[in-house]
């Protein structure tokens, strides 16, 4: 039962602008050590007050559309009542309630 439930940690740094960043080889990588062909329950979680976790098609325009829809949804102005950081930045404490962490 040793093998029952396993952790890895990725450290990805994103930088200063919002990106989305692919994690299919990541988690391919992770399963076929971890499962070896065998079912069971991958889990993603990014542990951080900024930032989310969506599944969708990269590489055809799908990262760069979420992005625009999200600032169009959460506009980088002074709107937002949290305000410490940079102008704008209250609306990346609400990215998670609509890109959940997990």
């Amino acid at each position: 039962m040793t093998d029952a439930l396993r952790t890895h940690v990725l450290r990805i740094t994103t930088g200063s602008s919002e990106t989305v960043h692919d994690l299919t080889r990541d988690c391919e990588t992770f399963l076929a050590d971890a499962a070896q062909g065998r079912d069971g329950l991958l889990n993603v979680f990014v542990p951080h007050a900024t930032a989310g976790i969506a599944i969708l098609e990269t590489g055809a325009g799908s990262d760069d559309d979420l992005l625009s829809a999200l600032r169009d949804l959460l506009p980088p102005d002074d709107r937002w009542r949290h305000r410490h950081g940079s102008p704008g930045h209250g609306r990346d404490h609400v990215l998670p309630a609509l890109v959940p962490p997990h």
